[in-house]
């Protein structure tokens, strides 16, 4: 095993960013669709300062070429227990123990920092493993959740949205559901935040050792805030009982830099208000009004546990396809 050096990245250095950058990108090749953020995004992304997370980047350097990175996050409101590592490797350079090492330095610095478990996600093929997914096994990752990755075209999958709406506004039975592209209306917003303080503990999980975040209005605002100075759009809509009160909400969020790719954040609806359609209904709210603010959107990515059966059945209909497996693995520190 060569001995790296692995410099800790100073995310306003831009020609040390894109270096870091161009590894991952490099490294996400291999995945069924292009899922790794576009450089005019993460140019702005990584370096935003955030209230919620702590992000260090590293780069591992053999012989003065940049051969590995790894990102780590760490969680300063909710889940402060936990950091987020993900190691990347050149194809060119695997096998030769350049993801061992930026490992075993992500794992320090998160145990310096006083984390007790790391959690990680490594894509698959449907019916296979993939380097990332073996690496995590022989490091001591199990896997604590497993999700399929799906991908609709909205291009196609639109065409048969018309009949779905039909069928959703005729089992809302006195609930309603709102949209919106920019802050929550304010009768709402505790509401919400009250929905999104359960939302962790009401999805499938698996083994996870995720707890609870707690929302506030004001998290709200300044998360509404942080988005707009970073170019990014959560599209939400919120579903509400028929005496107006917030019982589910849906959210498909994109970059103002690409908005080519978007991805669902999530999707609940409280257990006891299940079964008006309201999953379908704010789904196709949500991927309607992404539609119309940004016809250049091409797909939007989610990802179910195969154990949701309920949304998986949404997905399905609105013409979501299965492109990989995500694995959620997870190691507690000693």
């Amino acid at each position: 095993m060569s001995d790296l050096e692995i410099r800790e990245v100073d995310v306003h250095d831009e020609a040390a960013l894109r270096t870091w950058w161009e590894v991952g990108h490099a490294a996400s090749a291999e995945r069924p669709f292009d899922a790794w953020p576009a450089w005019e995004v993460s140019r702005v992304a990584l370096p935003f300062p955030r209230t919620d997370s702590a992000i260090t980047l590293l780069t591992a350097f053999d012989a003065g070429a940049a051969v590995g990175t790894a990102l780590v996050v760490e969680f300063l409101l909710d889940n402060t227990h936990l950091a987020e590592v993900t190691v990347y490797v050149d194809p060119a350079q695997r096998r030769r123990g350049f993801g061992t090492q930026l490992l075993d330095e992500a794992e320090e610095r998160v145990r310096r920092s006083g984390r007790t478990s790391i959690i990680s996600s490594a894509f698959a093929p449907v019916d296979g493993e993939s380097p990332g997914s073996l690496f995590a096994a022989a490091r001591g990752y199990p896997v604590g959740s497993a999700e399929e990755t799906k991908l609709v075209d909205l291009a196609t999958a639109t065409e048969s949205w018309g009949s779905l709406q039909d069928e959703a506004d005729a089992g809302l039975d006195g609930y309603s559901c709102i949209v919106f592209d920019g802050p929550c209306p304010e009768e709402h917003v505790q509401g919400f935040a009250d929905v999104l303080s359960v939302f962790i503990g009401a999805i499938p999980s698996g083994d996870l050792d995720l707890e609870d975040a707690q929302w506030t209005p004001e998290r709200i605002r300044l998360g509404e805030r942080e988005r707009v100075e970073a170019g990014r759009v959560n599209v939400t809509a919120l579903a509400l009982t028929p005496t107006a009160e917030v019982c589910g909400f849906s959210d498909v969020r994109l970059s103002r830099a690409d908005p080519r790719h978007a991805g669902v954040g999530g999707t609940l609806v409280v257990p006891e208000h299940r079964g008006h359609r309201l999953g379908l209904a704010m789904k196709l709210l949500t991927h309607g009004r992404v539609r119309e603010l940004f016809p250049e959107c091409e797909f939007i990515e989610t990802g179910n546990a195969g154990v949701n059966a309920p949304m998986n059945a949404v997905n399905e209909r609105m013409g979501y396809r299965v492109v990989e497996r995500c694995l959620d693995v997870q190691k507690r520190l000693a």
